[in-house]
């Protein structure tokens, strides 16, 4: 069981055109292929199906261009936040699944479809921005403190006359290794937020801005189960992708965050799946 749908509706608030990134287009035959090859089976020969899977594409999904700024107001870098989920994620795991550092910079064109922002709240996005520069922002001044902690447990250490002789205590090694813990746990929050704004590791973040607003054509994939009717969402996005594979890469980090929330994968399904203009093919 296959369906498509076109959504119709890419024009701002103020009606002006918005663009889209280019990509390839897939062929149906190309897309009912992966999706064959991705349903669940059973049985070595005969390998029958255990789901269903519908396609629905193409899909436009709305991303706005976001801007960091260092204390200057100099900018130092841009990334894309899905604008859509960004009232439906709570914690910083699936925060960090709402970006698409990656799609800066790619080549733009007009688009024939139309998208309506009158849905999406200002103050959500800014929440979610708000959050992730204030989040930066404290874990980086944790990291200097540990990296100074750290660095003062070994040379203290170190400077002792007895550490020629006396290996460490074992609680002198344990508190070391908490430090070392909790110094990686931070570093790790740094590194990711990092890379999802496309900000160098070193950089003090201060401000952020919006710019435009840019479609990202996608293909969602849904697989239902016979037996209990539950459900999985595969998506692929098109943005300069250069085969299915790549697309299918490239839409990862909305199939993972459709596996984490199910708030966001209610939203698929109903405004999706479930959409009246739906083709049965």
């Amino acid at each position: 069981m296959v369906y498509e749908v076109l959504i119709s509706n890419a024009y701002d608030r103020e009606g002006i055109a918005m663009k889209m990134f280019t990509g390839p287009t897939f062929s149906h035959e190309l897309l009912h292929s992966l999706a064959n090859a991705r349903t669940k089976k059973k049985g070595l020969l005969s390998r029958e199906p255990l789901e269903i899977f519908e396609i629905k594409h193409p899909i436009m999904r709305g991303f706005r261009q976001v801007d960091f700024f260092d204390e200057n107001d100099e900018l130092i870098a841009s990334s894309l936040l899905d604008v859509e989920m960004a009232s439906m994620v709570e914690i910083l795991e699936e925060r960090l699944l709402l970006w698409r550092p990656l799609y800066v910079g790619l080549t733009k064109e007009d688009t024939p479809f139309e998208f309506s922002t009158n849905t999406i709240k200002q103050e959500d996005l800014e929440i979610v921005l708000n959050e992730m520069i204030s989040i930066r922002k404290e874990a980086c001044i944790e990291l200097d403190e540990l990296k100074n902690e750290f660095g003062s447990a070994q040379d203290g250490w170190k400077s002792s006359t007895m550490s020629l002789f006396v290996p460490r205590t074992p609680s002198s090694l344990r508190k070391q290794e908490k430090i070392a813990d909790a110094k990686r746990t931070v570093e790790g929050v740094v590194k990711a937020i990092s890379l999802v704004t496309n900000c160098p590791l070193e950089s003090k973040i201060e401000s952020a801005r919006m710019g435009e607003y840019v479609l990202v054509q996608t293909t969602f994939l849904r697989f239902i189960i016979n037996e209990d009717g539950s459900m999985r969402i595969l998506v692929l996005e098109n943005p300069s992708s250069e085969d299915i594979k790549e697309a299918l890469m490239k839409g990862r980090a909305l199939t993972r965050l459709l596996e984490l929330n199910k708030g966001c994968s209610d939203y698929i399904v109903q405004s999706i799946f479930h959409s009246e203009s739906s083709i049965n093919t």
